[in-house]
């Protein structure tokens, strides 16, 4: 079983959305965050007009999604969906941040996982998240 976590912002920090999502079964932690990048670049390409950046920090996942080779690996399916929504004519880049930077995504992916719950919220309206937003703004 795993977890996923989103959250979209815009470039000042505000959260435009975020979202937790259980995954009923998961080959690995890498699945789990090639999953959690497919969901966030849908539900970005879905609420907003703006240029995307994927942050991520796994650098495996990352290498991954940016690489011009074929995948061969058991996960290259979803690497190619990934691509294919990379390529709809909208700027969405791939960064790898530190797992400190990465807080509140892996508490809502925590969340999703030990609750067994999948749940969006538009805005800021996740209060559960809120300090720890707080705090990575500080901290940046």
């Amino acid at each position: 079983k795993g977890g996923i976590g989103v959250v979209l912002r815009d470039s000042v920090g505000t959260v435009i959305f975020s979202a937790c999502g259980f995954l009923e079964r998961c080959s690995s932690p890498l699945e789990s965050e090639l999953l959690a990048c497919k969901e966030g670049i849908n539900l970005a390409l879905q609420w907003t007009l703006l240029p995307i950046i994927l942050e991520s920090d796994c650098l495996i996942a990352v290498n991954m999604i940016q690489s011009v080779k074929k995948e061969m690996s058991q996960l290259a399916y979803l690497v190619r969906d990934i691509r294919e929504l990379m390529m709809g004519g909208r700027d969405i880049r791939v960064s790898k941040i530190q797992r400190s930077q990465n807080n509140v995504s892996h508490f809502l992916a925590n969340r999703g996982r030990t609750n067994s719950c999948s749940v969006f919220w538009p805005d800021e309206s996740c209060n559960l998240i809120s300090q720890t937003v707080h705090d990575e703004a500080l901290a940046e």
